[in-house]
């Protein structure tokens, strides 16, 4: 009898739940099936909590890869997980003992949570049960297991190699006072113990507040050539430890993005040695594309940082770090200027800078601009005026943040009409309260928000929008807006 591909799919997930129904312990004749079981049988498995089978589907997995992050959103159990890496138990080794190899394929076993994944329900209770992962952005390349022959059949053509590493991927989120979960304790523990059986490769790192020798000791155990996202926040204040953690960033040879927040930068004659043992780890890593530094004091030698690194950056974050008139002019000059698709420069105090280097960076990032923050920044309405010919040649600019400047509401209306008849690419900004409707001090608002006034003004905005057809642009204000939330979100 034929069967549609509809049908298929279901008839395999009932078979899967019969046979982990099955008072046999375990799954019997694994080689008797077909590769097309195995999945479904997983998914079962997973979901009943059935740890003798999830240990011995992983020994026999007939695919090279095994993606198990939607199962962890789904069916977030330690237990079950805990079954999966117990199944790796047996799989072969460098030396590996007289007894017979077990019969997995298995490559890469992939534990990350998609953003997508993250968002959807049940994402939270998932990373309630497990706290130090991260939802990646780096997406896995995964073999698709396509239909085959029983499971025997493939074993008996034999390996292409009698041994090769098991790639296990996980993002991590590691923040102080630190005290290791016991899963992952026990999974740093299996990998070391695997004698290079089993590599820890880990896309994407969060360090926050963490003491410095077990962050170096975790380090020890993961593939750093794998890490292509690294954030490291509350930088470690001694030499010694900012030199050895210089050394380890030298050998992440692939990173893609490098956040760092609370850097303490020497640069002062004394202390020189380190900044520059830092910068010279840092010019190693050849595929950086974008680079963000927060809370650091770069006053005058932005120019150090950015002239050791290979190739132009895609994206580019230099918050809240006292930018000098000389560190903007220098970026302007700069190799990055030709390929930045983002810049943000929030945080600092660019109002001396216009008239001046911020209307020549802007000019040289217009051709590839997409996301610009100027947010904090200490810009009146002449400053505004006078960057704004300049702002609307960035025709590619889809958002603007320009949130808690001291702006009126005469400076605000003048921002809209220009950027909406000027930036047909422009559908998100982020725009400051405006002057009249709260107390700024020494260029910060501090409110409180006087919501009539605000309403008034956003109903004007409002109307502005409807008059030059820009339906498609989202204004919103950096606190909750008093009126509807499609207010400039038009129909």
């Amino acid at each position: 009898m034929e069967m549609n591909s509809l049908a298929l799919p279901k008839l395999l997930d009932l078979a899967a739940h019969s046979l982990l129904s099955s008072k046999v312990p375990g799954i019997p004749a694994l080689e008797e099936f077909t590769v097309d079981l195995f999945p479904p049988l997983l998914t079962a498995a997973f979901a009943r909590g059935h740890k003798q089978a999830l240990k011995a589907l992983v020994q026999a997995w007939p695919f090279p890869f095994l993606r198990l992050g939607s199962l962890i959103v789904q069916w977030p159990s330690q237990d079950s997980l805990q079954a999966v890496l117990d199944g790796l138990e047996d799989l072969p080794c460098p030396n590996p003992s007289p007894r017979a190899w077990p019969r997995s394929e298995l490559r890469v076993l992939d534990m990350t949570l998609d953003f997508e994944q993250v968002q959807s329900k049940g994402a939270s209770e998932a990373l309630a049960r497990f706290p130090f992962w991260l939802p990646s952005t780096v997406k896995a390349e995964a073999s698709q297991p396509a239909a085959g022959p029983k499971l025997g059949e493939t074993m008996r053509r034999g390996r292409k190699q009698p041994w090769e590493p098991v790639e296990l991927h996980i993002d991590l989120f590691l923040r102080g006072p630190f005290k290791l979960d016991t899963f992952l304790s026990g999974l740093l523990s299996k990998v070391e113990r695997s004698g290079g059986a089993l590599r820890l490769c880990c896309r994407k790192l969060h360090i926050e507040e963490m003491p410095f020798s077990s962050l170096i000791g975790i380090l020890k155990t993961l593939q750093l050539d794998c890490i292509r996202e690294l954030e490291v926040f509350d930088w470690f204040r001694a030499l010694s430890e900012q030199s050895l953690f210089a050394t380890q960033l030298g050998r992440i040879c692939n990173l893609h993005s490098l956040k760092l927040a609370y850097y303490h930068w020497t640069f002062s004659p004394e202390d020189e040695q380190s900044s520059s043992y830092f910068l010279s780890q840092l010019s190693k890593l050849g595929h950086l594309q974008k680079l963000h530094l927060s809370y650091s004091y770069l006053s005058g030698n932005l120019h150090q940082v950015l002239s050791c690194l290979q190739a132009p950056l895609h994206t580019l974050e230099i918050r809240s770090c006292t930018l000098l008139d000389t560190d903007i002019s220098y970026l302007a000059q700069s190799l990055h200027t030709t390929c930045l698709t983002k810049l943000d420069l929030s945080g600092n105090n660019l109002s001396y800078m216009v008239p001046g280097p911020l209307e020549p960076l802007l000019a040289k990032v217009s051709g590839t601009l997409q996301h610009l923050d100027l947010n904090h920044c200490r810009l009146k309405d002449a400053h505004l005026g006078t960057i704004l010919p300049v702002l609307c040649r960035c025709s590619h600019l889809s958002s603007l943040g320009l949130s808690d400047n001291p702006v009126s509401r005469a400076g605000l209306l003048s921002l809209l009409e220009h950027t909406a008849t000027g930036l047909q690419e422009l559908k998100r900004v982020l725009y400051p309260i405006p002057v009249e409707c709260c107390v700024y001090l020494h260029g910060l608002s501090w409110g409180p928000v006087n919501k009539d006034k605000l309403g008034q003004v956003q109903a004007e905005m409002q109307a502005l929008l409807q008059a030059v057809q820009r339906t498609d642009m989202q204004w919103n204000p950096p606190l909750p807006s008093p009126l509807p939330v499609r207010l400039v979100q038009l129909d």
